[in-house]
């Protein structure tokens, strides 16, 4: 049962994750941080995180936000089930490697890059809550940092996982060694992102750096995916 879930699993989470975020930019109303009365999604311009807001950034007949109810509950449901997908996934994955503790810890960190994978698709960047003490003193909580929290952090628990994997993966007698190679690339793009999150200028500042922003986001979410699918390629192949 657990080579079976390592064979198809990351077909049905790359399907899942495709889809549901190609049907939410079809939904998305439109606007951008820059371009706020433009018409639908822009690939180069809107982050993925902003099909998951309660409303887009274009205006309404009377200038207020336009609902976005539709791409956020398709966005925030292909994002939790792509995450619970690869954190069966890399629950599984010890198991192959005769569950080592070096593949356990690996698996540790991708567990937790998968949780926050579903964290940050529930919840919504534009959404603020108002809490009430016992005093009837206000704090007023901004989702948007805490959606950015875990955003972030799938990368960063993702980087130790991929390298770890890679390591194993590479000197595994059972599994081809393109296929830790593969996966030291992709530790190599994790690190390039990371790089890009830590010392790039904000991505608010201007269009041009929001376009790298929005553009490297994309890529690296789905080569994300796309790894664990070529490993699967890797295990089926192999001698397990």
């Amino acid at each position: 049962m657990r080579k079976y879930f390592l064979n198809n699993l990351p077909f049905v989470g790359l399907f899942v994750f495709v889809t549901f975020n190609l049907i939410a930019m079809l939904y998305y109303p439109g606007g951008s941080i820059f371009e706020r009365d433009k018409v639908g999604y822009d690939f180069t311009r809107n982050f993925l995180s902003q099909l998951g807001r309660i409303n887009a950034y274009l205006p309404d007949a009377n200038g207020n936000q336009t609902n976005n109810y539709t791409s956020f509950v398709v966005w925030s449901t292909g994002m939790s089930i792509t995450g619970i997908i690869f954190f069966i996934y890399y629950l599984c994955l010890p198991s192959i490697f005769n569950k080592t503790i070096l593949s356990y810890i690996g698996s540790a960190f991708a567990i937790i890059a998968s949780i926050c994978f579903v964290l940050t698709g529930i919840t919504p960047g534009d959404l603020t809550i108002h809490l009430i003490d016992q005093n009837n003193d206000a704090t007023i909580l901004s989702m948007l940092e805490i959606h950015a929290f875990f955003a972030n952090n799938i990368f960063y628990f993702a980087f130790p996982s991929a390298i770890i994997y890679s390591y194993i993966i590479y000197h595994s007698d059972e599994i081809n060694k393109i296929y830790g190679i593969g996966y030291y690339i992709f530790s190599f793009l994790i690190f390039c992102y990371i790089l890009l999150l830590v010392f790039s200028p904000s991505p608010f500042g201007s269009e041009y750096i929001i376009t790298i922003h929005v553009i490297s986001q994309k890529l690296i979410a789905i080569s994300w995916i796309l790894s664990t699918l070529f490993l699967s390629f890797g295990i089926r192949k192999s001698s397990i």
